[in-house]
């Protein structure tokens, strides 16, 4: 696949980009330049990027980006694999091409000295302020740089299978008319219209630093751009080629056929939604990214009761889990025909659920960072990412433990509902003085980085030693008495 991609690229395009990297170098020398700050302006000037570089990558990955013919497809054992070698052989082009490029700038500072950023402009100032130095400039905006000829490659591939070819051409000619706009209209730079302009993001590094917001701007566009598109390659590539697809065997795949339903599906958002809504309405407005990640996060304290807290905190980590359980209910039925087999089938079973939950929580969490961090951005505010970060991360150590708690219930007592009856009191006892208390340890009410009394390395080992020992008890006894408390 790779030596079939070097040789439909060509040379003609590669060569083109060195040469107009050399020659676009040399016109950018300035007197009292050093190398190293002339090395790092040249990466930086968006004029360079947005109309030398771009047109060229564009021009190249979409000469590429036709589907191959079906025995090339089937001789991969599938389209998902097919299209992530593709991409992967994409990815091994860009490095020469990249490589040539930052040597062609190298050669258009030979004879500069040595030493500090050398001129002062208001660009080389910016980054002067960020970075100790120009040669650490340089660097992150060449691997920047790369990551995002690779990203440009996948968008490409991507459009050119879902997309007639003329349909991908207009579309990618559309993003390069988005990305040459924002240079000149204000309105193109900022939220919701930037949005639109990732191109320039994805090969420039400068565009991610001159605003708070940019970054995490990108970084979230960006993470629902690649999710969107594998997703899609993996789940919906048949409306284009029917045949040679293996589909996925197992008990796993089984089960998240099952729990993946149309109704499901449609579950986790309209819940993301109604409650970022509930928290935009009773906080009146996002305020700082910072406020907006405490209202939404906040749960319920110890030692007392307060009911928005908490109903906050059952909607937000009982809720998911309602699926799950009857997922198990339905697997653990006398139905199935796995009841019948030895234990060590039985723990298969279990281990297929416990992947398939482990799946669904990672969707939960996935959602949640995206109204963690959308609605700060979208009211022109810069998110608190670290924050969002460690709330997330303790969720989700949390809402693993409440599943294997309520797996174990479930064993127990043989019912969902009396699990979640359970698991409702495990939280309505966070408003007794139990500092310690695991269930709802994740709240942020509850941690010292925002005025509670538990540090989050605590929270974390805490939460991390009750998930492993309440994984090892589900696996190795709660999977008999699951099977016999529902007549397996």
């Amino acid at each position: 696949m790779t030596r079939r991609i070097f040789r439909r690229a060509g040379a003609g395009k590669t060569v083109l980009l060195w040469a107009v990297s050399l020659l676009f170098g040399l016109s950018d020398r300035r007197a009292g330049d050093t190398f190293g700050g002339h090395f790092a302006a040249v990466l930086s000037d968006q004029y360079y990027m947005v109309f030398a570089v771009l047109p060229i990558c564009l021009a190249l990955f979409g000469g590429l980006m036709e589907d191959d013919p079906e025995p090339v497809l089937l001789r991969h054992g599938g389209f998902f694999r097919y299209f992530l070698c593709k991409w992967r052989s994409e990815c091994v082009l860009t490095v020469p091409l990249w490589a040539g490029q930052l040597i062609a700038l190298a050669l258009s500072g030979v004879g500069l000295p040595a030493g500090g950023w050398g001129r002062e402009t208001r660009v080389l100032q910016l980054l002067a302020g960020i970075f100790p130095g120009p040669w650490t400039t340089a660097v992150c905006g060449a691997v920047h740089l790369l990551a995002g000829y690779c990203l440009v490659a996948l968008l490409t591939l991507w459009l050119g299978h879902f997309l007639p070819r003329a349909g991908a051409v207009g579309a990618l000619a559309g993003l390069y008319v988005l990305t040459v706009l924002q240079m000149r209209l204000p309105a193109m730079a900022q939220p919701p219209l930037a949005y639109c302009t990732n191109l320039s993001h994805w090969v420039l590094m400068l565009h991610n630093l001159t605003e708070p917001w940019r970054f995490p701007l990108t970084a979230a566009v960006t993470a629902v751009f690649v999710t969107l598109s594998l997703l899609s390659v993996r789940f919906a590539w048949r409306g284009r080629f029917s045949g040679g697809e293996k589909r996925p065997r197992g008990l796993g795949a089984y089960y998240r056929r099952a729990l993946f339903s149309r109704k499901n599906t449609v579950f986790l958002p309209g819940l993301t939604l109604l409650l970022a809504s509930w928290t935009f309405l009773q906080s009146g407005g996002v305020g700082s990214g910072r406020e907006w990640a405490l209202t939404l996060m906040a749960g319920q304290g110890t030692g007392r009761f307060w009911l928005p807290g908490m109903l906050a905190q059952l909607v937000s980590q009982l809720l998911p889990l309602w699926p799950l359980a009857a997922l198990v209910s339905e697997a653990v039925g006398g139905a199935s025909v796995t009841l019948a087999v030895r234990l060590s089938g039985k723990r298969e079973l279990t281990r297929a659920l416990l992947g398939t939950a482990a799946v669904w929580l990672a969707l939960w969490l996935g959602l949640t960072l995206c109204v963690l961090l959308a609605p700060p951005i979208l009211a022109g505010e810069a998110p608190d990412v670290g924050l969002a970060l460690i709330s997330l991360a303790l969720r989700g150590l949390d809402m693993t433990f409440q599943f294997l708690l309520l797996l174990a219930l479930m064993a127990l007592t043989g019912s969902a509902a009396a699990g979640f009856v359970l698991l409702t009191a495990a939280h309505l006892a966070c408003a007794l003085p139990l500092t310690c208390w695991p269930v709802g340890l994740s709240c942020l009410a509850r941690l010292d980085v925002t005025g509670g009394t538990v540090s989050v390395g605590a929270a974390a080992v805490e939460l991390a030693a009750c998930c492993v020992a309440a994984g090892l008890w589900d696996y190795f006894k709660g999977t008999r008495f699951l099977f016999e408390k529902n007549g397996g």
